[in-house]
């Protein structure tokens, strides 16, 4: 009964079916579940024709139960003896629940197989030993880089102690986010915009720099009918205070429950004020050149739960996460317009031209008439 165990081309596809399964339900899970991970399970069993689906279930929002324990109560009785499929490896702890893989071995289930070990030292191999321990068969590593995919904010989380970060921009054709003076500028086409509302939905939370809300005025919600209720958490980075209380994030603030950072030293007037509109300050005890340190504004983050989060603006921001060594993926949705002369560079000075010494740059997909190109670390998970 190891984790690694030899398995025939059926044996593993048959698993690989019914882990990508799993692996469904955990990804729909994406941006409600911290600071627990996203986990997806499934549970299947054999009545003489072959296996079939009798248990599933998601990670449910901080409180609620694990995937694994919704999978067995869905099962019902046909949990004893079935095999589950499980994108993480079951818990091993006692927290607001208790552990998964506990409730697996009492639930009689005969065997459990998870995509990737959980590098939490809480659970971190102690969850199969409880399997094992129990008489259960493991199976480790079905789909493992999948899975790997689908958790990557927990584990940057545990192994970085700060959320994954992942920065977001529209460029131009030419290679600019906007045009100076020309205020807010449409680059990307409407399925882009539409997709980046979705993409907001999976994530959790949505971050930005003071200089977008002074330009821009967000309200980085989710707009896609019917998911209003999915928006992530709205974060801004400004040192001294600066959001002005008749901004749309501060407007909204106790809907949105919204989190500010700010500097040791913001105005104490600004900060109240704040506060009695519904805000949350966080006050970050780290000034860099009158600027916040980004690793120890990262690292608060990590402290409040977050494990993933979009930066979405702007420049200045985007140029000191990369210089910082901070940005774990970047997805640039690149569009046909051209800005032309007076164009903004999306970091700072510098273009994307700058990423392609220390990233692998790999073109998505087409969204529409746009292009949306990944780019991560050369040396990173």
């Amino acid at each position: 009964m190891s984790g690694h165990t030899a398995l025939n081309a059926k044996e593993r596809f048959e698993h690989e079916r019914f882990m990508a399964a799993a692996l469904s339900f955990g990804i729909r899970a994406k941006g409600r579940t911290w600071p627990n991970p996203p986990v997806g399970a499934v549970l299947t069993n054999d009545f003489g024709n072959g296996p079939v689906i009798v248990g599933q279930g998601a990670t449910l929002p901080a409180g609620g139960s694990h995937a694994e324990v919704l999978a067995i109560k869905d099962a019902g009785e046909y949990a004893r003896g079935a095999t589950a499929y499980v994108t993480l490896e079951p818990c091993a702890h006692y927290g607001r629940t208790g552990p998964c893989a506990r409730a697996l071995v009492a639930a009689g289930v005969k065997r459990v197989v998870y995509g990737t070990v959980d590098p939490n030292p809480a659970v971190a191999g102690r969850g199969k030993r409880i399997l094992e321990q129990g008489g259960v068969e493991v199976i480790v590593g079905i789909l493992k880089k999948e899975c790997q995919q689908a958790v990557r904010g927990h584990i940057c989380r545990i192994l970085n102690e700060r959320p994954f970060v992942q920065l977001k921009m529209a460029v131009s054709q030419d290679g600019f986010i906007g045009k100076r003076g020309a205020g807010r500028m449409a680059i990307s086409g409407d399925l882009s915009v539409k997709m980046v509302h979705a993409m907001r939905a999976q994530m959790d939370a949505i971050v930005i720099g003071i200089g977008t809300v002074l330009e821009d005025d967000p309200e980085l919600s989710c707009r896609l009918p019917g998911m209003e209720r999915y928006s992530s958490q709205p974060v801004v980075f400004d040192s001294q205070a600066r959001i002005p209380l008749a901004s749309k994030l501060v407007r909204n603030a106790e809907e949105n429950s919204l989190w500010i950072i700010v500097g040791e030293h913001a105005p104490d007037h600004r900060v109240s004020a704040l506060e009695r509109e519904g805000v949350t300050v966080i006050v970050n005890d780290s000034l860099r050149n009158g600027k916040l340190c980004l690793d120890k504004a990262l690292e608060a983050l990590y402290m409040h739960g977050l494990s993933q989060i979009m930066v979405e603006g702007g420049a200045e921001l985007a140029h000191s996460l990369l210089q910082q060594d901070l940005v774990d993926e970047l997805l640039i949705f690149q569009s046909k317009t051209k800005v032309g002369a007076d164009g903004i560079l999306p970091f700072g000075f510098e273009g994307l031209d700058s990423l392609r010494d220390g990233y692998n740059k790999q073109m998505l997909r087409f969204v529409d008439e746009d292009l949306l190109w990944r780019y991560t670390p050369k040396e990173r998970f």
